[in-house]
């Protein structure tokens, strides 16, 4: 009876609302992007250029919609199948990986590379998912055996991350793994000095490495070192304050023209504001907050707990990541390298993102939140 009523649910109607906003995420971000790597674009080729973009955005589009026809139960029982598996690409990554930016993140297959760390979120998400999923395990929350490999997990995950010199992808996982054990049952108190210790374990990575704490001080002293360390942070804030209230218009930045160090990946939202201005930026927020919005009401209408845990950790992931960067951009948080998601170039990002918001669309179909 189990099985026929999970096929019943499974072929449910997909949220529209949710569906329309990752569509209009999708065209938003494809036309700032485009608009924002038009001077790298018109020296390698314009149509080249796009051309790559459609093609990464049709395979996202396709593993989104792969995702959304795809039981999201059977994640349950492949969960330790892929939390081992992506343990193990991770470690790999700083062996077998190559260096860019002085990171090194990617492992190249030939015709084609990819950033683990992208998906280890999603992984992450399906383990803790599981894990918290029965009603028996729910106890286990007040297990030291279960809260020390619950924590375990994150710090492992964590560490690969530190060791590809990946912080960015370190502090979204960690945030994630924290997140998740509050929702799952874990007391505030716990997870508050689970998250200190972890702090003070990562400033000691921030304060080894000569670039991470100048990008500390670049935050607080953006002017003071605006030819040097602060380059990025002033020529962000000129671009945002430029652009007033409606924006100098489509394509027509200024910043992007070699003043903005990788303007198409973490300060795309930089570019928005100054074409299209405050009206503009707060566009993309919005979008954002709809998104948010719907995925946790997603998350509290699922049929069980493991949907609502999984909607929950999905929807968090594009939160946090919107929040990051568009944190950077305003000179609020220091420099991470948070790419913006569905807006900022990259086609692991891309691929990751749309493969997650395909597991939330499959999750609407037997959620109980109202559909048109």
């Amino acid at each position: 009876m189990k099985s026929a009523g999970r096929r019943t649910e499974s072929t449910g109607q997909v949220d529209f609302i949710l569906l329309v906003i990752i569509l209009a995420m999708l065209l938003f971000g494809f036309v700032m992007l485009f608009s924002a790597s038009s001077p790298e674009a018109s020296e390698s080729g314009i149509m080249r250029a796009l051309i790559k973009q459609f093609i990464i955005t049709g395979v996202g589009l396709g593993a989104m919609i792969v995702a959304m026809t795809y039981d999201y139960h059977n994640y349950k029982t492949k969960s330790k199948a892929i939390i081992t598996a992506m343990f193990i690409v991770m470690i790999a990554v700083p062996i077998f990986g190559f260096a860019s930016h002085g990171a090194t993140r990617q492992i190249s297959l030939g015709f084609i590379s990819f950033q683990p760390s992208e998906f280890a979120k999603i992984a992450i998400v399906i383990y803790y998912a599981t894990r918290y999923s029965d009603k028996k395990n729910q106890n286990l929350t007040t297990d030291r055996r279960n809260i020390a490999i619950s924590f375990g997990f994150m710090l492992a995950f964590c560490a690969t991350c530190l060791l590809q010199k990946h912080m960015s992808a370190a502090i979204i996982l960690a945030l994630i793994s924290i997140m998740m054990m509050l929702v799952a049952g874990f007391s505030m108190k716990l997870t508050v000095l689970g998250g200190l210790l972890l702090a003070g374990v990562g400033s000691i990575f921030i304060f080894t490495e000569e670039y991470r704490a100048n990008r500390i001080l670049a935050l607080f002293k953006p002017f003071e070192y605006k030819r040097g360390i602060g380059w990025q942070i002033v020529q962000s804030l000129f671009a945002v304050g430029s652009g007033g209230l409606f924006g100098l218009g489509l394509g027509q930045s200024r910043q992007k023209y070699q003043y903005l160090p990788e303007v198409q990946n973490d300060y795309i939202y930089a570019v928005i504001c100054e074409e299209l201005g405050f009206i503009g930026g707060i566009a993309v927020i919005a979008l954002f907050v709809l998104f948010i919005w719907r995925g946790m009401s997603i998350a509290l209408n699922a049929k069980d707990r493991f949907g609502m845990l999984m909607a929950f950790g999905i929807t968090s992931i594009v939160g946090l990541q919107m929040l990051i960067n568009i944190g950077v951009v305003l000179s609020i948080l220091p420099s991470t390298g948070m790419q913006l998601p569905l807006f900022s170039s990259g086609g692991s990002s891309m691929l990751a993102t749309l493969w997650g918001m395909g597991i939330l669309l499959n999750i609407s179909k037997s959620s109980k939140v109202k559909k048109l």
